[in-house]
């Protein structure tokens, strides 16, 4: 199915139970470390994305026992380079994968044919290695090069069968949640092409396939609220960055508060990071920009001269804005939200000139302020 074909596109839904060391194969297609049509393999903390024999893209993960992860992998073999060859999108963003070797112009096809192999690395039947640890969603084949906006579109969605250029999928939904499944010895591709034989799987209980992830408790809160003029990252404790879904996801320099002032109107997403956890929220389309005022376009800091305690407070809207306060070299010393009226304590910050910013990192209101 992947064998022999200059373009395709490959999806796995999957949650992973074991730790962020471990070492385990997603996928692979092969008869030997130099034969691959094709693996997915995570070893030392990287994903590891490899064709024929060393050619391969690599890019850093460390899998959280909280979240479930859309993966795709998009490959085409009529680009000029490795870059335009190989995409790898986590969650709809797109990785940056480091590439050793080329990545061919057409895949291998190895003699004698290789099986499609899900959750361990295959070398026939006598040779199998790094099992994967998890449960597996959704798989999903396509003879298509999908587009940076149909995979973000596919991150929480799942196939139903008709869309242009599928091949089969499998949502591996077969069996009772829970229960007992052993009676089934294989899965039929929804669209009748290829089956599945399950072989060191558990048919039983939670452990089952069937049973799910478990419930993401403590997991990343990737939802997004949107109003006028902003949108805000629900989860209250991470690192943030937000992305500008419609230029392949790239990051928007100074924008990695909980809150974020669009300039212009467009589709923006947030990646969160929380320890070794990275997630990413679906694409939110922007389209009032410049429909109502941004509601920090005026505020207050005071008093000023400042001793212990800055009141900030911005009115005209009666919702919430992000603040910043930067000491005289740019670096930033406080950080948080104010909610038309907010005190900052400030009685440990040396005394010195201090900017005060509200709103956008990219276009702020901002006052200056003396701390005694």
């Amino acid at each position: 199915m992947l064998a022999g074909k200059s373009e395709f596109t490959l999806e796995l839904r999957i949650h992973i139970d074991a730790s962020a060391a471990a070492d385990f194969t997603l996928l692979g297609q092969r008869d030997s470390d130099v034969n691959r049509t094709l693996v997915i393999q995570r070893w030392a903390s990287a994903f590891y994305l490899l064709f024929d024999g060393y050619n391969f893209g690599s890019c850093a993960f460390a899998p959280c026992p909280s979240e479930t992860y859309h993966l795709a992998l998009v490959y085409n073999g009529a680009g000029a380079a490795n870059s335009d060859r190989l995409a790898f999108y986590i969650d709809g963003v797109a990785q940056a994968p480091t590439s050793t070797g080329t990545i061919p112009a057409t895949t291998l096809v190895t003699s004698p044919p290789a099986d499609l192999v899900l959750g361990c690395e295959h070398n026939g039947p006598s040779t199998q290695l790094q099992y994967m640890e998890g449960q597996i969603g959704e798989l999903c084949i396509w003879d298509r090069v999908l587009t940076p906006t149909e995979i973000s579109a596919r991150v929480a969605t799942e196939v139903v069968g008709t869309e242009t250029g599928l091949v089969e999928y499998f949502h591996f939904d077969d069996g009772t949640p829970g229960g007992t499944n052993t009676g089934i010895t294989s899965f039929a591709g929804g669209l009748g092409v290829s089956t599945i034989t399950p072989v060191n799987m558990a048919m039983t209980g939670a452990a089952s396939n069937f049973e799910g992830p478990p419930a993401l408790v403590g997991g990343l809160d990737v939802s997004v609220t949107q109003d006028t003029g902003y949108l805000m990252a629900n989860e209250p404790v991470a690192i943030y960055q937000w992305l500008d879904c419609d230029n392949g996801f790239a990051p928007i320099p100074l924008e990695t508060y909980q809150y974020f002032f669009p300039l212009v109107n467009g589709t923006y997403a947030v990646a969160l990071t929380a320890g070794a956890c990275t997630d990413t929220s679906a694409c939110i389309t922007v389209g009032n920009v410049g429909i109502a005022p941004v509601p920090t376009s005026s505020f207050a800091a005071y008093p000023n001269p400042v001793a212990d305690e800055l009141v900030i407070e911005h009115g005209g809207h009666g919702g919430s804005a992000p603040y910043r306060i930067l000491n005289a070299v740019g670096a930033v010393v406080r950080t948080g939200t104010v909610t038309q009226r907010t005190v900052v304590p400030l009685a440990d910050l040396a005394p010195g000139v201090y900017t005060v910013q509200v709103g956008s990192a990219q276009a702020p209101a901002t006052k200056v302020i003396v701390k005694l």
